[in-house]
């Protein structure tokens, strides 16, 4: 799982051993830049150094001096000169022979020495001059010598720490790895939700989301299950109807042959039809969102739509007709309107009163248009209303024929377009339905 390409595992490894070995770097350069500021600092001492060394310098030339080399030396790192007057006095007024600086003028200055820079601080003392001096070379190894030491505890750490950060790793992932066994057992016919109490807080939401996922999908399946169910339990009847018509035909006397065979097509149709608006269901379920759309003019297509159902209206002797027609446009596809506009329209007149008054108005909003169907037929009992967009749901009292499929069709429609359709009693003292389709201006 470490050497896998997207181990979330191995990028984390890396990412914080990365930056503690990088803690590691930035802290021994900023132990060396520091040393180095500080012996920076040290060369504005010199004048400290050349008088602790003038306390023990004797003022008589030839008094034995206090010391083994007859200087004495605040540090190892300093090279120090007494000069008389006119020379470097004798070999024990140096504290190092080697090194044979060129006598520098009173108070600071810089030197080159045998191809290397040094810091001088002269100090005068009667017919005497003390010299102290510091070598830049010197400074500089000091730093970096300090900035190693600082430097080895984490090299000498490093193979703990990558071994520390690795199992850390590991232990802080092994509740994401539970979840994701967990998950992986969530199958279609066991769709429980995970425990989010046993997750740690920085993953709840991560798993409250998985839930929130696997409830819509409980939702989806029962309701797929649901539709099977109640679609093998539709079909059922008109295919046992079809086949009983075809014994019937076989049967039949010749001079009932053309009955017989009428009743059959017309079973074959209705089935036809059925399986059709199972599809057209099946469809709008999907979404909208998943087909072309554009701008589709309203009252255009209501229009057509009732152009369409004039021939059935007029066989019911239903007046069809506009109320109002405002210009108004949704973003949709055609072919879904149509459905929805028509199946409002042909529940009104086909479940309406015969005679009776069918009346369409769209009406825009601000935000919104409205379409309504009016009809002036018998309505919905109280207890049936919620229940009319339910698949195969037949209202009580109808003499009509159908599916129950024609209202769910048109709810699933307007949905996928973030509307909705909305069916009620008319309240205004006449029996009838009002349906409403609500959608958003294009």
């Amino acid at each position: 799982m470490f050497f896998a390409a997207h181990s979330l595992h191995r990028r984390l490894s890396i990412a914080i051993g990365t930056l503690a070995i990088l803690v590691g770097l930035l802290g021994s350069l900023g132990t060396f830049l520091v040393v180095r500021s500080l012996a920076s600092e040290f060369s504005s001492s010199l004048r400290d150094a050349a008088a602790h060394v003038q306390s023990g310098v004797p003022h008589r030339h030839g008094e034995p001096s206090r010391e083994p080399n007859g200087v004495r030396l605040p540090s190892d790192d300093l090279v120090v000169q007494i000069w008389s007057a006119h020379d470097l006095a004798a070999p024990g007024r140096t504290s190092d022979p080697d090194i044979a600086l060129p006598r520098a003028q009173a108070g600071f200055s810089s030197i080159q020495y045998d191809g290397e820079a040094w810091d001088v601080f002269a100090l005068a003392t009667g017919d005497e001059q003390i010299q102290v001096a510091e070598s830049r070379t010197m400074r500089n190894r000091n730093a970096l010598r300090v900035a190693f030491w600082s430097l080895l505890p984490v090299l000498a750490l490093l193979p703990l720490l990558v071994l520390t950060i690795a199992v850390t790793v590991r232990l802080s992932l092994r509740p994401l790895e539970r979840i994701g066994r967990r998950a992986a057992k969530v199958d279609l016919h066991e769709l429980k939700p995970l425990d989010a109490q046993k997750a740690p807080v920085e993953l709840r939401p991560f798993v409250e989301s998985i839930n929130r996922m696997i409830e819509r999908l409980s939702v989806l399946v029962n309701a797929e299950r649901k539709f099977i169910a109640d679609a093998a339990h539709e079909l059922r009847s008109p295919i046992s109807a079809m086949q009983l018509q075809i014994d019937n035909l076989r049967a039949a006397p010749p001079d009932q042959y053309h009955e017989r065979f009428d009743e059959l097509r017309r079973g074959v149709a209705r089935t036809g039809s059925l399986v059709s608006q199972l599809l057209g269901l099946a469809r709008a379920e999907i979404g909208g969102g998943q087909r072309a759309r554009a701008d589709v003019a309203l009252p255009q297509l209501v229009t057509e739509v009732l152009a369409d159902l004039l021939p059935l209206a007029d066989a019911r002797g239903v007046d069809l007709g506009v109320e109002r027609l405002d210009d108004a446009s949704v973003r949709a596809t055609e072919a879904d309107m149509r459905v929805l506009v028509r199946n409002l329209v042909d529940n009104a007149v086909r479940y309406g009163r015969s005679g009776g008054c069918v009346d369409v108005t769209v009406r825009r909003e601000a935000q919104t248009v409205t379409i309504e169907v009016t009809d002036d037929g018998p309505g919905i009992a109280g207890e049936d209303l919620p229940r009319v967009f339910d698949r195969f749901f037949r209202a009580g009292g109808n003499d009509a024929e159908g599916s129950g499929l024609g209202l769910a069709i048109a709810q699933a429609l307007a949905q996928s377009y973030r509307g909705r359709v909305t069916l009620e009693n008319r309240v205004d003292g006449r029996t009838g339905i009002v349906a409403r389709i609500e959608l958003p201006l294009a």
